[in-house]
């Protein structure tokens, strides 16, 4: 306990007992009211973004081979931010850097909404682009929350605030559907007018949030402290979420396409994207509870075990209840692996440079999200639907093993001494 301060008088409101409800966690820190609302607000962007950028791409664009490029900007834009995000956060503190971030994603709705109305297709990957660099501040909100609250709660602040996905997955949908045939000049205009709204919204949120301050203590912990992990543990986390959230991404992409060809409808397709997106938010009201119960080691495996099932639900027919049930189970399997992985993320991360560290997982986990998503299509187009899921099986049974080999070897590292 050395390197925890004697509790004082005055600073004993920092003090979160062992046993906490969800009540007085929430009650004590509003921050995590505001974080979860910011999540759902800008996080809505991305499924407006994915609906429509293909489709104003083939209005627009100068070539049928490009069509898809501004997806795959806005992917790009969030890789190359993730890094410089963290070291600005860790030079300027983080609501600064959020707001910033919110008043880039309004620039780049502006600058899409021209570009759609001038019908300059490059305008509009410059949009794209800077909604990615947006995205790239949202993705920390889960590792902001972790700051405000006492270590063994780690777990139960990612979830919470990854739970402002369900509000996404509400809102960015319905304002395609909203705005779909509403028009200022060109098709899908209001639209992306629309995501300048979500922007400017987020703000006075994300301003009324207080974080500590650089230097500023821990919050207090009513139990015993953990043993600081070792970089190659950092390492691992990293490698478990850049794998859970790649795997979850090459066959969500790839669904779709494979529920079409087995000679489902569209609505099929999109009734298991649904479930899927549920599936990935949900379970977070209970996530945090079972990371405190379980550790988070224990959850991220059972993630990637969920996501391995799923798997071998896709390889075991191609009946639409196979698809339904496989994307439900990725969705579950990608909620505990990576708010798991996000929690050993947290724990690992630590020191004057913690925000960097959590920039450059970032980086490692959503530039591997960005390559199995652009890379998905043409697996399933020139390899087919088993070959994506035999992959994913694979990757899964290769990281769990180095995940249960590192930690076997930091267990008597992380005995405390007599």
């Amino acid at each position: 306990m050395a390197d925890f301060c004697p509790a004082k008088k005055a600073d004993t409101d920092m003090i979160v007992p062992q046993a906490n409800s969800d009540r007085f966690l929430l009650a004590r820190q509003p921050t995590l009211w505001l974080l979860l609302i910011s999540q759902g607000l800008a996080g809505s962007i991305p499924p407006i973004m994915i609906s429509l950028g293909g489709m104003v791409g083939k209005m627009i664009s100068p070539s049928e081979a490009l069509v898809t490029l501004p997806v795959s900007t806005f992917m790009v834009g969030t890789c190359v931010a993730t890094i410089p995000v963290a070291m600005l956060i860790h030079r300027l503190g983080r609501v600064p850097v959020y707001v910033l971030g919110a008043l880039v994603a309004m620039c780049g709705a502006l600058i899409c909404t021209y570009g759609i109305l001038s019908g300059s297709f490059l305008l509009f990957c410059v949009g794209a682009f800077l909604f990615g660099l947006n995205i790239a501040c949202v993705q920390s909100y889960r590792f902001a929350a972790t700051l405000i609250v006492a270590p063994e709660h780690r777990g139960r602040a990612i979830s919470f605030v990854l739970a402002g996905g369900l509000i996404s997955a509400v809102v960015g949908p319905q304002i395609v559907v909203w705005t779909g045939n509403m028009s200022i000049g060109a098709p899908y205009s209001v639209s992306f007018l629309a995501q300048a709204v979500l922007a400017l919204v987020t703000i006075p949120f994300l301003l009324f949030a207080r974080f500590p301050a650089k230097g500023a203590p821990p919050v207090r912990t009513a139990v015993k402290p953990e043993a600081a992990p070792s970089r190659r543990s950092y390492v691992v986390s990293v490698l478990s979420g850049a794998v859970t959230y790649a795997a979850m991404s090459l066959t969500m992409t790839a669904a779709p396409l494979a529920i079409i060809a087995c000679g489902f409808g569209v609505e099929s397709a999109a009734l298991g994207i649904q479930w899927h997106i549920i599936g990935m938010f949900a379970p977070s009201f209970i996530t945090g509870r079972l990371i405190e119960k379980f550790g988070q080691f224990r959850i991220t495996l059972a993630g990637m075990a969920l996501i391995a099932i799923s798997s071998v639900v896709a390889l075991s027919g191609q009946q639409i209840g196979n698809f339904w049930i496989m994307l439900a189970l990725l969705g579950i399997g990608w909620n505990f692996g990576f708010t798991g992985a996000s929690v050993m993320i947290a724990r690992a991360a630590v020191g004057p440079k913690s925000t960097v560290l959590q920039g450059g997982a970032d980086f490692t986990i959503f530039g591997s999200v960005a390559l199995a998503s652009l890379s998905s299509g043409a697996i399933i187009g020139t390899l087919g639907w088993e070959v994506i899921n035999m992959a994913v099986l694979g990757l899964l049974a290769v990281t769990a093993c180095i995940m249960v080999i590192d930690n076997l070897q930091s267990r008597p590292a992380a005995q405390p001494a007599e």
